[in-house]
């Protein structure tokens, strides 16, 4: 049903899925930047086709909205599903004579307040990112991360520290701000967040009210009180920037899944890092073969022992592309 031909690719069918190289045609799950390149068409979700043309200008997308199906060839029936990792996140589902296979791309099961849930559908091959795929990576209750984050904001401010939340532009940081907002939070956010967020909000999901951040309002003679300015939110890659490290006071929140490493605070030099992920932690990577019933189960970006442990549970389980798993902490990024 597929084949790896320096990317992941439908078997006999010219239809790539997220190759980070120019192609034909390609499938993009979603747009975080790991996942796009320019390609020549692209099949993705109306959301991800609009997230495209704000990162990359416009593009020769075929949108397809979700449970639609689409006849990509005489023999080929695609069809896009929530893949519930970030907003617009789709699965792709492949019908073909010979079987139907599952596409997953990066995807999580847990509700969200910015994010369709997932909805994936039986297959006969699930291909599925796995990433964190280890039985230690168990994440706490959404709520409970939730709660925490609002607590040590509110500490923050209460103790005259200006608190930085670190997530990604897309995605997690308009988590973040939906979870601040409700929280009767002031927030303000670094231009990449506030454009995203923008966007976010012009296509109808209400993430309360925010402000685009300006130096005079955080620093000199014009600086806004404390608790006026609120919370600030930031990409991950500002984290050690002069944006970040002028401050005198700063409380420096990350938010990954990658938090459940006892290094993790050290490794990217903040106060705390929060379990709030965009991915399936080992439970849900569990329920989601069990949902899909595989006949075969390829994984890929993510650990190769996860490939082990469903072959422990009775399933042909195999690594799409063999030596090419994650590697250790030290060369993951967040997420």
């Amino acid at each position: 049903m597929f084949e790896w031909a320096d990317d992941l690719k439908i078997r006999d069918v010219d239809l790539f899925l997220d190759s980070r190289r120019p192609r034909q045609n390609c499938f993009i799950s979603h747009a975080h930047t790991d996942h796009i390149a320019v390609h020549q068409s692209s099949i993705a979700t109306p959301v991800t086709s609009a997230l495209l043309t704000q990162r990359l200008g416009p593009q020769n997308v075929t949108e397809l909205d979700y449970g639609q199906p689409h006849s990509f060839d005489a023999d080929t029936q695609i069809t896009t599903l929530p893949a519930g990792h970030i907003f617009g996140s789709a699965m792709l589902h492949v019908r073909r004579p010979q079987g139907t296979l599952l596409y997953t791309g990066d995807f999580k099961l847990r509700t969200s307040m910015t994010v369709i849930s997932a909805a994936p559908q039986p297959a006969d091959v699930l291909v599925m990112e796995c990433t964190f795929g280890l039985p230690f990576f168990r994440f706490p209750p959404w709520r409970q991360v939730a709660d925490e984050l609002v607590e040590r904001v509110h500490t923050a401010i209460t103790a005259g520290q200006q608190p930085i939340v670190m997530g990604y532009a897309l995605g997690k940081a308009q988590e973040a701000i939906r979870l601040l907002t409700d929280a009767s939070i002031p927030v303000t956010l670094h231009g990449a967040v506030f454009t995203i967020a923008e966007l976010y909000q012009k296509m109808g999901v209400p993430l309360g009210p925010f402000r685009r951040y300006r130096y005079e309002d955080f620093h000199g003679p014009t600086a806004l009180d404390l608790r006026h300015r609120g919370v600030l939110i930031v990409p991950p890659r500002v984290a050690h920037s002069a944006f970040v490290t002028r401050f005198k006071n700063p409380y420096r929140i990350m938010l990954s899944g990658w938090a459940l490493l006892k290094n993790a605070k050290y490794r990217y030099g903040v106060d705390v890092v929060l379990p709030l992920s965009d991915h399936a932690d080992f439970g849900e990577l569990l329920e989601l073969v069990d949902r899909v019933e595989p006949k075969t189960i390829y994984t890929h970006h993510g650990y190769e022992e996860f490939a082990d442990h469903l072959r422990q549970r009775g399933h042909d389980a195999r690594i799409a592309r063999p030596g090419n798993q994650l590697l250790l902490f030290g060369d993951i990024a967040v997420t």
